[in-house]
C-alpha cells in the first residue's frame, strides 16, 4: 500500500495541433456540466490565441512565456474565479526518501494521498479522486471513511478533472457505485482515456470502448483555459496523460497542482527526479519530467505561485500554514 502512487504507464508523445476540442467519445452532440456553461462553441474555438506553436521538443513550452499565457489564459472565461483551493489528505505513511528522489537517504519522510476541491461560491470542482479501500488495500475504518468523504465530494462535485491517469488518482471515478451520476461529469483528456484503454498502470481500472464513453473527453493540445481562473496545461511525462491545474483564486494568488511531476517538493526545489530505477520501471520520459522540473522550479524561486505536489505530506501542511491551500473539504451544497 505504502508505494502503490508510484505504480505508472509508458506514456506517448503529445501530438502537434492547435485547435482544442471537447466531445463525449462515440457521441455526437457537445455535453458540457454547469460549471461549463459559459464554455461556448466560439470560445472553444479561440482556445489556439493561448497555444504556442507546434510542441516538437518537450522543453519548447516550458519557457518564461507560460506563466504569463497562464494568468491570460485564465482570464478567457468570464465569471467569478474560486475563492479556495482545498485539500484533502488521507491515507497517511512513512517512506524512505530514496523512494522519492535519485540519490535519496534512508531518511523517512511523510507521504499522503490527496484529493484537492477549487471551491466556488455556488459549487465546486475536483481534482483528482482517490481510490477506494480495495484498490488501495487498505481497509481500515480511516480509510474508509476517507473515501467516503471523497465520493461525497465527487457526487457533489458540478466537474471532476484528474491530474493523471494513475489508479490513486483516477479509480475513484472509476469504480464508484455512483458511476452514472459521476463519469458524465469527469473530463479526460484523450490521452488519459488511451492509457486507461490499452495499458492502465493496475487492472482495475480498466476502460473499455463501452465504459469510456460515459466520460467527456477533453482533446487539447497545451493549454484549456477550464473555468474562469482555471487552466490545464498538457504535461506528459510522468504518464501519457499528465496534465498540471493552474488557479488563480479571486483574491488574486495563485496555485499550481502539479500530480506527481516530483513526489517532493525536494525534487522541485533541486530540480531532482525520482530514483531512475523507479522512474524506469514506471515508464516516465525523464527528458520530459526535467523540462517541467526546470520550469517548476523557476516559478518557485522567481514568482509567489504556490505549487501542490501530490504525496509530501509535509510541503501540503505548510502549504495550508500559509494559506495557500485550505485543510479540508467544503461540502455545503
Amino acid at each position: 500500500m505504502g508505494t502503490s502512487f508510484m505504480t505508472g504507464a509508458r506514456p506517448r508523445g503529445a501530438r502537434d495541433c492547435r485547435r482544442a476540442s471537447l466531445k463525449i467519445l462515440g457521441a455526437s452532440r457537445w455535453v458540457l456540466p454547469p460549471l461549463l456553461a459559459s464554455l461556448s462553441v466560439a470560445a472553444v474555438a479561440v482556445y489556439h490565441l493561448v497555444v504556442p506553436g507546434p510542441v516538437r521538443a518537450q522543453s519548447g513550452p516550458w519557457s518564461d512565456s507560460l506563466l504569463p499565457r497562464l494568468r491570460a489564459a485564465a482570464t478567457m472565461v468570464p465569471g467569478p474565479a474560486p475563492m479556495a483551493v482545498r485539500v484533502m489528505r488521507f491515507g497517511p505513511m512513512s517512506l524512505p526518501e530514496s523512494y522519492f528522489l535519485q540519490d535519496g537517504t534512508a531518511r523517512t519522510i511523510p507521504a499522503t494521498y490527496t484529493v484537492f476541491q477549487l471551491r466556488f461560491a455556488d459549487g465546486w470542482i475536483m481534482v483528482d479522486a482517490g481510490m477506494d479501500p480495495e484498490v488501495s488495500g487498505d481497509s481500515s475504518a480511516a480509510y474508509r471513511a476517507a473515501h467516503e468523504v471523497v465520493q461525497r465530494a465527487l457526487r457533489g462535485a458540478r466537474t471532476i478533472v484528474v491530474t493523471h491517469e494513475h489508479h490513486d488518482h483516477v479509480a475513484g471515478v472509476i469504480r464508484s457505485p455512483a458511476l452514472r451520476m459521476i463519469a458524465p461529469k469527469t473530463l479526460l483528456n484523450r490521452a488519459q482515456v488511451r492509457t486507461l484503454q490499452d495499458r492502465p498502470n493496475v487492472p482495475q481500472i480498466r476502460l473499455d470502448s463501452v465504459s469510456a464513453g460515459a466520460y467527456l473527453v477533453v482533446d487539447f493540445d497545451f493549454l484549456l483555459p477550464l473555468t474562469p481562473g482555471v487552466v490545464l496545461v498538457r504535461a506528459p511525462g510522468h504518464t501519457p496523460g499528465s496534465q498540471l491545474v493552474y488557479v488563480r483564486l479571486d483574491s488574486g494568488k495563485e496555485v499550481l497542482l502539479i500530480g506527481d511531476v516530483a513526489w517532493s517538493m525536494a525534487g522541485v526545489e533541486q530540480r531532482r527526479q525520482k530514483p531512475d530505477s523507479i522512474s524506469k520501471d514506471i515508464g516516465e520520459d525523464s527528458a520530459a519530467i526535467q523540462a517541467e522540473l526546470d520550469w517548476l522550479n523557476r516559478v518557485n524561486s522567481t514568482t509567489s505561485v504556490a505549487i501542490a505536489n501530490s504525496h509530501d505530506d509535509r510541503w501540503l501542511k505548510e502549504l495550508i500554514r500559509r494559506g495557500a491551500l485550505v485543510e479540508g473539504l467544503d461540502l455545503r451544497e
